[in-house]
């Protein structure tokens, strides 16, 4: 199954909703990266559930963006500062829980 990589990236300003759209995208598998913003892969019907998702969790009255990249240009991210992994969010890691 061919998944892509998405950046979502939210200005929401109710805690309620904010909460519920953060567990959205953890459920989904993304993983933070800023205080608003979530990286990911999905797979196209991933990426209609998590829309139909978020629609019925914010309404029209919050801004939630999903933006597609590449993997090709997610490695051409220029960081400033201290990071995320890039392999991790990538999912070029695997991690184990023992």
């Amino acid at each position: 199954m061919k998944k892509d990589m998405y950046y979502a990236v939210y200005d929401i300003s109710d805690n309620k909703t904010r909460t519920h759209t953060i567990q959205a995208l953890k459920n989904i598998g993304f993983t933070r990266i800023q205080k608003s913003v979530f990286c990911g892969s999905l797979s196209s019907q991933q990426k209609k559930d998590l829309i139909e998702n978020i629609k019925r969790i914010t309404g029209e009255n919050e801004s939630v963006y999903l933006i597609l990249t590449c993997k090709k240009c997610f490695g051409k991210v220029t960081i400033i500062g201290n990071g995320f992994d890039k392999e991790y969010v990538a999912n070029d890691l695997e991690s184990m829980v023992l």
